[in-house]
């Protein structure tokens, strides 16, 4: 027995070698097999000789046969898929990030994205780059507000009333110069994505390339150290030129309070800082507010820079010039009227329920309110309404792009507390 099996472990590996196979043991393993299938042949059946023989030779002949030569007997883990080379159809690993996270999260539309990378390129981008708004003269009739009477939920309020707009929630990191991370609504149609038809998370990349410009135009937003912003269009604005201030967009400077504003007067200071360039859009006046309760409304009237800070715990603003006023604003407009009496008369005390309830309240039918958006600048948390559709909330938390509910706005805040 041991006979064979050494003579069946030779020709194993003889075998193995005809074949030029890297796998020897296999082989020598193999004939030993056969070996030992031998030596039990010629122990059992009268010892023949021949029959041994045939049976060792059949074993190492069937094997010679079935393994082509040259064949590596092993398994072979799959080879990883090469990387992409970037860049990619003209853009960089971080523009394909930002663009593949694009989500739609309705089909008014609304959708999300997380831009990747440095958010501060409002000093960078060219201006042929910049899509034209549109001019002055249309029906523009925004509601903004901030509620700061209760000191664990102060909120922002926000109508944006204007003509068709696919929005985009969008959610930039910390810039690279140092600053807030942030959450902004953008109006894509400016950005040529007007057709609610088409879904933009079935385009190529490369034909969402347009969305890399999203950053420069927040129409609102909050920022991680609890600063909101957004703006309303006024009749007029008037400031100087200051030769020694660089020059913005009026809707680049809301960028740059997002990205690098902590407090309401900080806020004020950047605003204070920049020339405002109005062209190829409605003159605007912006209120700005922090999770400590200072809210302000900043106006460029008379040639001069005009801030007007909370004298009450809430603040208002619709589409007049409230420093060209003197004294009490009642009458001014009716949206304006119903923010006030309503926010005096609670307070400033609003949850996230009767904030949004407040924001339809002022809600217009006929240019049609795009969006509705209110800023917890307390705990950093989004709620969004499009066109009008209060019973269909879209709840977000800063920092996240993940929708943590779609319902009535009553049982917001029990879900979000449940959810965590």
């Amino acid at each position: 027995m041991a006979a064979a099996l050494m003579l069946g472990a030779m020709l194993g590996w003889l075998a193995g070698s005809l074949v030029r196979s890297d796998n020897l043991p296999f082989f020598v393993a193999l004939g030993a097999l056969a070996g030992l299938l031998a030596g039990l042949t010629w122990a059992r059946i009268a010892r023949p000789p021949v029959l041994g023989t045939l049976a060792l030779l059949a074993l190492l002949l069937i094997v010679i046969l079935l393994t082509p030569p040259g064949v590596r007997v092993e398994v072979l883990a799959p080879a990883p898929d090469a990387a992409p080379a970037f860049p990619l159809d003209g853009l960089t690993r971080a523009q394909v990030a930002t663009l593949a996270s694009l989500q739609k999260v309705s089909d008014y539309p609304l959708y999300t994205m997380h831009y990747a990378g440095n958010s501060d390129i409002s000093k960078t981008r060219k201006d042929s780059e910049v899509p034209q708004v549109p001019a002055a003269g249309g029906s523009w009739a925004c509601s903004l507000f901030a509620a700061l009477g209760d000191p664990a939920g102060r909120l922002y309020g926000r109508n944006f009333d204007w003509r068709f707009s696919p929005a985009l929630l969008l959610f930039t990191d910390r810039p690279g110069t140092g600053g807030y991370a942030s959450v902004s609504m953008v109006d894509i149609a400016y950005l040529g994505f007007d057709d609610a038809s088409v879904d933009l998370t079935m385009l190529p990349l490369a034909e969402r390339r347009a969305l890399l410009e999203a950053p420069s135009w927040p129409f609102d937003g909050l920022n991680e150290a609890g600063v909101a912003v957004g703006m309303a269009a006024v009749p007029q604005a008037d400031a100087r030129h200051d030769r020694e201030k660089p020059t913005l967009d009026s809707l680049e400077i809301m960028r740059e309070i997002l990205d690098h504003a902590g407090s309401t007067g900080e806020a004020v200071a950047i605003l204070s800082s920049y020339n405002i360039d109005w062209e190829g859009g409605p003159y605007l006046h912006y209120l700005v507010a922090d999770r400590s309760g200072h809210a302000a409304l900043v106006e460029y009237h008379a040639g001069q820079i005009e801030v007007l800070p909370n004298d009450h715990a809430w603040h208002a603003a619709t589409n007049f010039t409230r420093s060209a006023v003197a004294g009490d604003a009642a009458g001014q407009c009716p949206r304006y009227d119903a923010l006030t009496h309503q926010l005096s008369a609670t307070g400033g005390r609003l949850d996230s329920g009767a904030a949004l309830d407040l924001l339809n309240s002022v809600s217009q039918t006929e240019t049609l309110t795009q969006w509705s958006v209110v800023y917890d600048m307390s705990v950093r948390r989004v709620h969004v309404v499009m066109g009008r559709q209060f019973g269909r909330v879209h709840a977000f938390q800063l920092n996240t792009t993940r929708q943590l509910l779609l319902q009535r706005p009553e049982t917001i805040d029990t879900t979000i507390a449940q959810a965590r």
